[in-house]
């Protein structure tokens, strides 16, 4: 194969298309078909974006221009953009294919074309067209001002010119950018232009740092992380998809997703064909939307300001707080370092605090704000709480009183208190009979045990005179469930009166009931099919939280009332239906049949349960 004599350097992101224009038009080669004969081997060219057999090029041109099949492909084709969406063996082969040659380039990667939103023309950028004029003597076409839905152009941020070179004619013959007067200059609202300049410099990175990119094995690990991070993700690897294609749908506007053509009905399908780790090829700007929700740009999605993954912390990042109520740093984050472990699949943390050897468990996914309250497993309380307990015991301070302001069981305490030595055993054998090790225990009946639960159950009341019934259960939570179990008549007698709380929207019943009305009209005056008035229908429309516990409630009698008597049954909302389609058959002058009646009203009734009240109508 003869070495070319002259071959032009490429410019900074320009497209190997635009580097044989400058070839051709250089040579001064009359005919197109000759230029690529003498380029490819072919009368006609390839491929715009993923032209095949570069290597063809590279070895006519001399060893001295360091011009190689790989760095054309890294600086003057898409490829850059493709690589961290793709599997280590489709990378590997549509290298191979752009180097050596293959006709089916698309179909490696899945496609029968790269991009589903292709344009039909060249673009290009007026302010470029200036700037490399002025650096460069001439005007070349830009890689990024060619990809899908690249309306602005990421350096200077204006938006770029659909030119009168269509895509069909690049095969056969060469163009340089010529602007003319009436070439198309794209134009799009403030915040829809912003959001399209801030997705051409995502692309514009990836083009530039995507060659040295880990393949899509890696971006499913970052994905991963991120998902996780941000929540959608748990510990069992399950993904909330439809939250976070409605978080996306809220973050971006459905009026640009659509440009995308990434929206649908309020919902993005898309969402849950990227993120699943299956080694498919998904579009990449469908990538770069996500990525640029979950981390805020491209660029931070593969790296944060130190070059470093963000770790993902299960329970949060830390410090963690001391949940020891005695403790100085109770609920201060003072815990730097917790020890993680696996137990299928679900994360399992100990959490010891330095200041007082408090130590406590946690398991699953739990969020930071989440550690500040709710219930914890106890491993160890700790040297602090021990000193403390062992000083109000050697004062006869009462085991309940004890419990109660260091936030324990009074079993603990006592059991405590026996093992070091403070409490005798023969003082609490009423708990249950006290035995030296090794000698047999002997259950007590059914009586016995019953007379010990209520005389512990008193003893309780009566050292804690002032305290409510849940205070009582936590002080003796053994004696409360006995109870419950075998005693429940006596342990509601001998208990204090339930503050149980009335719910706060018990008092919300007129306020209620205008919403219901309202809603109920709106269903009712529905101007298309109409719709059924059902608890779910009307709380949805009404704005009112689990509306089949509120409705059917006592403390809101008049929306009680009031939605029972105006839900449909099934029946009911059937018969408006049908009145419905009669009227719509009519009003378009179609002939009402039994048949045509049930289809518009969409009604299963096989029995013809409600034959006789159509052909009544009719």
């Amino acid at each position: 194969m003869k070495k070319l004599l002259f071959f032009p350097t490429p410019y900074p992101d320009e497209i190997l298309y635009s580097v044989l224009c400058r070839y051709h038009i250089r040579c001064g080669i009359p005919s197109p078909r000759q230029t690529n004969l003498e380029l490819w081997g072919n009368i006609y060219g390839k491929r715009l974006l993923l032209p095949d057999g570069i290597e063809r090029i590279s070895a006519q041109i001399p060893a001295s221009a360091y011009l190689s099949a790989e760095r054309l492909i890294k600086d003057n084709v898409i490829y850059p953009l493709l690589k961290p969406f793709l599997s280590i063996s489709k990378c590997e082969e549509l290298m191979e294919a752009m180097i050596y040659g293959n006709s089916n380039i698309y179909n490696i990667i899945g496609f029968p074309k790269v991009f589903t939103l292709q344009h039909q023309s060249l673009r290009y950028c007026s302010q470029c067209i200036e700037s490399d004029t002025k650096s460069y003597g001439e005007p070349y076409w830009h890689r990024i001002h060619q990809l899908p839905v690249a309306y602005i152009c990421p350096i200077h941020g204006v938006a770029t010119t659909e030119s009168k070179v269509m895509l069909d004619e690049l095969r056969s013959d060469f163009f340089l950018p010529t602007p003319v007067t009436d070439d198309i200059v794209l134009s799009f609202e403030p915040i829809i232009a912003k959001k399209l300049l801030e997705y051409a410099r995502d692309a514009s990175w990836l083009l530039q740092h995507g060659f040295g990119l880990q393949c899509f094995e890696y971006t499913a690990e970052l994905y991963d992380n991120r998902l996780r991070i941000k929540g959608y993700r748990d510990h069992n690897g399950k993904t909330s998809s439809k939250r976070l294609a409605q978080d996306i749908v809220g973050y971006y506007g459905s009026e640009y997703l659509a440009l995308f053509d990434a929206y649908n009905s309020g919902a993005c399908p898309w969402v849950k064909r990227v993120i699943q780790d299956n080694q498919s090829f998904r579009h990449p700007l469908y990538h770069m939307l996500l990525m640029r929700f979950l981390s805020g740009s491209v660029e931070a999605f593969f790296m944060d300001a130190l070059g470093k993954r963000p770790e993902y912390h299960p329970f949060g990042a830390p410090p963690y707080p001391c949940r020891n109520y005695i403790c100085e740093h109770h609920l201060q984050d003072v815990i730097e370092r917790i020890e993680i472990r696996k137990f299928h699949a679900t994360p399992h943390a100990t959490f010891i605090c330095p200041y007082c050897g408090f130590t406590y468990n946690r398991r699953g996914n739990v969020l930071k704000e989440k550690h500040y309250a709710g219930n914890v497993r106890i491993v160890a309380y700790g040297w602090k709480w021990e000193e403390k307990v062992t000083a109000l015991l050697v004062e006869d301070k009462s085991p309940y009183k004890i419990a109660r302001e260091v936030h324990c069981d009074v079993r603990t305490v006592i059991s405590f208190g026996i093992e070091r030595g403070v409490l005798p055993p023969e003082r609490f054998m009423g708990r249950g009979h006290y035995s030296p090790i090794g000698s047999p225990i002997k259950k007590p009946d059914f009586e016995t045990k019953r007379t010990q639960y209520r005389q512990r159950w008193l003893d309780t009341i009566a050292t804690n005179p002032l305290a409510a019934r849940n205070e009582l259960r936590i002080l003796d939570s053994k004696a409360d469930q006995w109870l419950h179990l075998h005693d429940t008549e006596w342990l509601e007698q001998n208990s204090p009166t339930s503050k149980k709380a009335i719910p706060s929207w018990a008092g919300c019943d007129d306020e209620y009931l205008e919403r219901v009305k309202n809603a109920v009209d709106q269903i009712r005056n529905y101007a298309g099919k109409p719709k059924r008035i059902s608890i779910t229908s009307i709380g949805k429309i009404a704005g009112i939280h689990k509306p089949h516990k509120k409705f059917t409630s006592d403390h809101i009698p008049k929306t009680k009332s009031f939605v029972a008597a105006n839900t449909d049954t099934l029946e009911h909302w059937q018969k408006r239906k049908i009145l419905w389609a009669i009227q719509q058959l009519r009003d378009n002058g179609e002939v009402v049949t039994l048949f045509k009646v049930k289809y518009t009203a969409a009604i299963a009734d096989s029995a013809g349960k409600l034959n006789d009240f159509i052909t009544g109508l009719l």
